[in-house]
């Protein structure tokens, strides 16, 4: 969840869901250089100090748990290991949205290309087990698929992801094996791609729209999802899949939620710093107790009305999964809330603070959190997540195989659940 920029150089919008097998092309900038370390670690101790904001979470810790990881930070060669090192002292705070990007990731922010296959992974006792393939990117085009297991990448048995990664041009052998247990070998060029994932709408029947969200960050298109909201009026139900959607920005998750509540109607409340000092102002009340502050100020999350587009009001159900955080927590819990919708998959990331991304000095680029969340009904998401009224696990996305979560969901519009 993103908010407006206002500290240090300048604030990215957007937040992306999936990490896919890939390199950049960007150099690295680091290279055991102590003085570029501490630039980056200046601008890092600024936002901690004085600009990040979680209600009971103590920010004066982060001298201690820098020092913590100090011997990593000083002994990392390169900006892989110093993201990784100041990343471990970060996650001390244990809140979410709080990380330091290195600038390969950091462009893949702001541009949604990166080089490499186009894969994602799971490491499974005999290799990595492929679950998704980016559209036109090698992998998919050279014909792997999801379900198929990489045994070898270059003649090696597979240590996570080393290997497959590489520079923009270069080749990697994969040997593969199928869902049929036949053996193949494939050799890919790594390029640029887009890892941009458009939102999509089907119809699972004739009274079904099926509308997938992949983002609610900066590749998020009003128009495309205003037309397929269009569409949805012609039928019954609609079923919003917002499995592996990390969240975005505030004003696309309101985009949406104009499609689906009236825009009179309150969501929740975001409290962040003003908020909790104004509550303990005026009410000398706890600045940790968020429901009552949540309770106390007129300050809630809207719908953004959608005035040529009526307001859906056929049933909802709402799929998530582990990946499904932030605006996507929010939406559900929302719904649910106010709608009564159905909520099917498994348990959300549980990761709901709004944060900022500001780039730093050498092209780093730093996540922190400056404000938390709490749903109409006074429940906080940070660290729960949204548990789904039935639980049905994800598949691994595998062509033309049935999705469990969809046919649930059919079912109990069904009435059959």
């Amino acid at each position: 969840m993103i908010l407006p920029p206002g500290a240090l150089r300048h604030t990215i919008f957007t937040c992306l869901c999936l990490c896919f097998t890939a390199s950049s092309a960007v150099c690295q900038t680091i290279d055991n250089n102590p003085i570029a370390k501490q630039e980056i670690l200046d601008q890092v101790n600024v936002a901690m100090s004085k600009l990040a904001f979680v209600p009971g979470v103590d920010f004066t810790k982060w001298p201690e748990f820098l020092n913590s990881e100090r011997p990593r930070i000083d002994a990392a060669a390169n900006d892989d290991e110093f993201q990784r090192a100041v990343n471990a002292a970060l996650r001390k705070f244990g809140a979410s949205h709080i990380v330091l990007n290195a600038p390969k990731i950091a462009d893949l922010r702001l541009t949604g290309s990166m080089v490499g296959i186009g894969i994602s992974t799971r490491v499974v006792a005999d290799g990595l087990l492929v679950t998704r393939t980016v559209d036109d990117a090698p992998a998919e085009r050279g014909g792997i698929v999801p379900g198929d297991i990489i045994v070898q990448v270059d003649g090696k048995v597979p240590q996570g992801t080393k290997g497959i990664e590489g520079k923009d041009g270069t080749d990697v052998t994969l040997t593969v094996r199928h869902v049929d247990k036949t053996t193949e070998d494939y050799t890919l060029t790594r390029r640029v791609f887009s890892s941009i994932r458009p939102e999509e709408l089907k119809w699972v029947d004739k009274d079904t729209a099926l509308l997938t969200i992949n983002t609610f960050g900066f590749s998020y298109d009003k128009d495309r999802v205003k037309g397929f909201m269009q569409e949805a009026q012609q039928g019954k139900h609609l079923i919003l899949d917002l499995r592996d959607n990390g969240g975005g920005e505030i004003g696309n998750l309101r985009h949406l939620l104009g499609f689906l509540l009236p825009p009179s109607v309150p969501v929740g409340t975001f409290i962040d710093r003003t908020i909790c000092d104004d509550y303990v102002s005026a009410t000398h009340g706890n600045p940790t107790d968020l429901a009552a502050i949540a309770k106390w100020t007129p300050k809630k999350v809207r719908p953004i009305p959608q005035l040529d587009v009526p307001v859906f009001t056929g049933q909802i159900i709402i799929l998530t999964n582990g990946l499904s955080g932030s605006a996507s927590e929010i939406i559900a819990a929302g719904l649910r809330d106010l709608l009564g919708s159905k909520i099917v998959g498994t348990k959300s990331a549980g990761m709901v603070l709004v944060s900022r991304y500001d780039a730093v000095t050498n092209r780093f680029m730093l996540q922190y959190p400056v404000s938390d969340y709490v749903t109409i009904k006074g429940v906080r998401l940070e660290g729960t997540g949204v548990t789904p009224d039935v639980i049905v696990e994800d598949t691994l996305h595998l062509p033309n195989a049935p999705d469990p979560p969809v046919e649930k969901a059919r079912a109990i519009f069904a009435g059959k659940v």
